[in-house]
């Protein structure tokens, strides 16, 4: 049987050619239904997020309408048990007069000044020592610079080096003033002392205005709440006498804000400013 090679190959790249072109169809019908789920699905996370981005701005409108509402109620309760209910005194305290405040507070300032154990007074005298032997040294050497033949060059660079060396030592440190040690450690005992005494005063008043249930002031309510939070008595009450004693230490008398406004300055009153915030903060939302 006679085939020509030439015809049969045509026929099959004819074939071939036929046969890819319905794979490229195919592909073609295949990406086109691929490009469709992709955007459908698109469309799909887009739809969802909106409804979740919608679902969290309702639950944040109901959040805050549940705040606004526990604030009307607790307003509702002041004004009903005001009525009825005896007021607890919280801002004025006889026992603690301005003797005890000046004395806790000088205290505390004792606290926050430097203070040198018998080490480091012993290691500071030593420095102090040898600070002042370079600086004889440097004084006979600035001398010395003033009364130097001129050919004694060698000597005038020794005594120049001294010089310079004493100016690299920077200032003097400060002596141990052991009289000013024993004034604070004296200062700091009574103001523990004061402080012990001006809390048991203000935990008795605190306790008696609980057990009485007796109506809170405003500004002892915004900060601490209408009760002590359910297994958190004990803390609370340490809390809550710290924020009256602070308010009597730095003479807060605002009738809303239980602790004003943080002071600028970094110290003791600031750290204890921003722990009574913080722990108030956590009892409000108990």
């Amino acid at each position: 049987m006679n085939i020509d090679p030439v015809k049969a190959l045509g026929d099959k790249v004819e074939r071939l050619r036929k046969d890819l072109g319905t794979l490229t169809a195919r592909l073609d019908d295949v990406e086109t239904a691929g490009a469709q789920q992709q955007l459908s699905a698109t469309n799909q996370i887009r739809d969802n997020n909106r409804r979740l981005t919608g679902t969290n701005n309702r639950v944040s409108e109901l959040a805050e309408s549940v705040h606004r509402l526990e604030r009307l109620l607790v307003a509702l309760n002041r004004k009903v048990r005001a009525g009825v209910a005896e007021r607890a005194d919280f801002d004025d305290w006889p026992g603690i007069d301005q003797t005890l405040v000046d004395t806790i507070l000088a205290g505390q300032d004792a606290y926050a000044r430097k203070t040198f154990t018998p080490q480091e007074a012993q290691d500071t005298r030593k420095l102090i020592a040898r600070y002042d032997a370079r600086l004889a040294e440097a004084i006979d050497a600035a001398e010395g610079l003033t009364n130097l033949p001129a050919n004694a060059e060698s000597l005038w660079r020794a005594k120049y080096a001294r010089w310079q060396a004493f100016g690299k030592l920077g200032r003097r440190p400060p002596a141990p003033d052991d009289e000013a040690h024993a004034g604070d450690a004296a200062a700091r005992s009574q103001g523990n002392e004061a402080v012990a005494e001006a809390r048991r005063q203000i935990r008795e008043r605190i306790e008696d205005a609980v057990a009485r249930d007796l109506l809170f002031p405003a500004w002892f309510e915004n900060a601490l709440g209408p009760a002590a939070p359910p297994g958190c008595a004990d803390d609370w009450l340490c809390t809550a006498t710290d924020v009256v004693l602070y308010r009597l230490l730095h003479g807060v008398d605002s009738p809303a804000d239980a602790l004003g406004p943080a002071p600028r300055e970094q110290g003791h009153r600031r750290t204890l400013h921003d722990r009574l915030v913080g722990e108030c903060a956590e009892y409000r939302r108990a």
